[in-house]
């Protein structure tokens, strides 16, 4: 057996453990809908990145191969993938169709152009005239015409006009023009008691007729499909060009990706498959037959119809040391905070730079900025403190997938405002999360306060991702950021940190170092041990080096919310391993990782994962919780985590995703149990 665990395959079963969450039915029935949402996103984005990248290997004769972890070549792999997707795809349309059903005992009742009653009907008529048509191009399938380009953000009908004799049957192609302001879902008259909802592509089949009058047909059907492109990303090499030119070059390259995959409404006709799928140029193994609808992520937006069935949200917590329209910076003084969101609120982020944008004492701000709110508030104080006369340095990362464009919006933004913004190379990408505030006083000259955390500086995702920050006043801390602030100016610049690791110059090593200090320590005779809590761990030189530890003795375990290669409990090769992953309503994201060191234990928070490209190719930073009180604090976080047996799942046979047993204990689910310590707090 290969020692370590193919990344593809552990991250579809990470998708599967999303998919558990759909058929959960100890969920609130509309988040179990939304869950759907989720899981549709996510095999999106990995047929584009992940599949795609797979597709590229095989294509080239220098990677294809490739040995892969796991021991897989590419093409064998993508035979597994595909295998893998589509029976993913069959228990997702069996748990949708068991969640309509029971959405209509509830009274919500999603409905078709065939189900309506005459009022709905004109509803529909109505609603189509007044919000729909102006959107509405059909793009004829004709061998004289050339097809413009179809992005692969949009889902199409294909449309089939049939008069009884095949040589006239005509084909053709419209947008459904979601992205132009037309919600998916429809809310319709009540019929029979029951809230409607129907599709916005049904509403465009109710109108065909009227889309396509002036043409001669017995018979006119819509069968919808979606494309998938490839997501890499490329610059022009041009040294003329300006860095932002090439990126948004870049970007419109990427929307024009190659073609790698055909998902289709398995009921379209075969001349119309054959027509579409020639006429896009699309090979047969590129086609996947689907059902009625695609691009099914936006369930997550599904109305909301009865409060009653959806998730119940908790309200953000204040940190019991933070209080409202009181300095945060006189708090920080007396003492770091730990901040854990979604539990406490991260307002005390956007207020922390606040204060900083008005005091008269702060002199500049030093921020790197990854993934920003559409609406960002972080970017609103930043703003602000460049209008009030501060020194504002952003060091903002281009390459944040999917986000590109977001950025170099907000790029345009803070430079009209006077902020100086520094973004990243195409060599390096900036993922750390860190914040440096200076004073300007003379009798403040080394006062400084710094924020570092796991996760980004956006407020909307920080409602739902599970993240930790720190605030301090800690004159290392100070002295590390300005050398980090320092680096990114300048990446010649050479410098050391005291108290941070950084990749990618230290952080591998560092951690290495710890994990190879327990080994020693467990030849010893001493207590030796490691948990770690991250997103992924794929890299092989850090899978293999716990593999050893495990093997000396040291006890290791791991909370890994997607991807592991690390197979966990083999025998002679990682029984001290054990292993889970916890998938809940919240995302869990941050990562924490604690060493016994001798019984003083030693506790990091940190932007990376432990992947290849978090270690090797980005700018990440890992910072010591120095504080014994906020040491303890985390302790409890990975203890709760680690004692859940509600959504935590056994890695040992990653695909099987099985629950962890609450044998002889009561039932905890750890993300309720860590909101209801913080409430405890206040």
């Amino acid at each position: 057996m290969e020692s370590l665990y193919n990344r593809e395959l552990s991250w579809l079963a990470f998708n599967r453990r999303v998919l558990q969450e759909a058929a959960d039915h100890t969920n609130p029935l509309m988040r179990r809908l939304r869950f759907l949402g989720v899981y549709s996103n996510n095999n999106d984005e990995f047929i584009k990145v992940r599949f795609a990248n797979l597709v590229r290997m095989v294509q080239s004769s220098k990677t294809r191969n490739t040995i892969m972890s796991g021991g897989y070549k590419p093409y064998d792999l993508i035979r597994l993938v595909d295998r893998e997707v589509r029976a993913a795809q069959q228990i997702f349309t069996e748990i949708y169709e068991e969640i309509l059903d029971e959405m209509e005992t509830e009274g919500i009742k999603v409905v078709d152009e065939s189900m309506l009653n005459e009022e709905q009907s004109r509803f529909c008529r109505s609603y189509f005239l007044d919000v729909v048509s102006p959107g509405i191009v059909p793009l004829f399938l004709r061998k004289t015409l050339q097809i413009p380009f179809l992005p692969d953000t949009e889902i199409y009908h294909a449309v089939c006009m049939e008069s009884g004799d095949t040589r006239k049957t005509q084909f053709a192609i419209l947008r459904i023009p979601v992205s132009g302001g037309c919600p998916r879902f429809v809310q319709l008259p009540p019929s029979d008691g029951k809230h409607c909802i129907i599709f916005l592509d049904d509403i465009i089949r109710i109108c065909l007729n009227d889309i396509f009058f002036m043409f001669n047909y017995k018979r006119i059907r819509a069968f919808t499909f979606k494309l998938v492109r490839d997501a890499s990303l490329s610059l022009d090499a041009d040294p003329h060009k300006s860095f932002l030119a090439k990126m948004e070059a870049g970007l419109e390259q990427r929307m024009r990706g190659k073609l790698v995959r055909l998902i289709y409404d398995h009921e379209m006709p075969d001349e119309l498959l054959r027509t579409l799928a020639s006429r896009l140029k699309f090979k047969q193994g590129a086609l996947q037959p689907g059902r009625r609808y695609h691009m099914m992520r936006d369930l997550m937006k599904f109305p909301v119809i009865r409060h009653d069935l959806e998730e119940r949200s908790n309200p953000a917590l204040q940190h019991p040391n933070l209080t409202l329209f009181s300095s945060i910076f006189s708090k920080i003084d007396r003492q770091d905070i730990l901040l854990t969101f979604p539990y406490q609120s991260f307002n005390h982020v956007i207020d922390f730079l606040r204060e900083a944008a008005i005091s008269p004492k702060v002199k500049s701000i030093y921020i790197t900025l990854y993934r920003l709110a559409a609406d960002s508030k972080i970017v609103t104080a930043l703003v602000s403190a460049a209008q009030n006369g501060k020194k504002v340095v952003a060091y903002v990362e281009l390459f944040a997938r999917f986000n590109e464009q977001h950025n170099v919006s907000v790029i345009d933004m803070l430079q009209g405002a006077g902020v100086q913004v520094i973004h990243s190379s195409s060599m390096l990408k900036i993922h750390c999360k860190l914040i440096l505030v200076q004073y300007s006083e003379q009798k403040y000259s080394n006062k400084n306060y710094v924020y570092v955390g796991t996760g980004n500086f956006n407020e909307d995702t920080a409602k739902i991702y599970s993240d930790i920050g720190i605030m301090t006043a800690s004159k290392s801390f100070s002295d590390d950021a300005r050398s980090i602030f320092m680096f990114l100016s300048n990446m010649h610049h050479r410098f050391s940190c005291k108290k941070f690791f950084v990749s990618p110059y230290d952080l591998r090593k560092s951690i290495v170092d710890l994990i190879e200090r327990e080994m020693d320590n467990a030849k010893k005779g001493k207590e030796a041990y490691i948990l770690i809590k991250c997103n992924n761990l794929t890299d092989e030189k850090i899978s293999l080096l716990l593999y050893k530890a495990s093997q000396h003795g040291v006890q290791i375990r791991l909370i890994v919310r997607g991807a592991c290669c690390v197979r966990p409990q083999v025998p002679g090769l990682s029984d001290n391993i054990q292993a889970i992953s916890i998938v809940d309503k919240y995302l869990e994201h941050a990562r924490l990782m604690i060493f016994a060191n001798k019984g003083d234990e030693a506790i990091y928070i940190s932007s990376a994962d432990l992947m290849t490209r978090n270690l090797d190719r980005r700018v990440e930073i890992a910072a010591p919780i120095l504080d014994k009180r906020l040491r303890k604090e985390l302790r409890f976080f990975f203890e709760t985590q680690w004692s859940d047996n509600v959504k935590a799942r056994e890695l040992v046979i990653p695909e099987m995703n099985r629950y962890v047993p609450a044998v002889n204990t009561a039932p905890v689910r750890a993300q309720t149990a860590l909101y209801e310590f913080y409430a405890n707090q206040r």
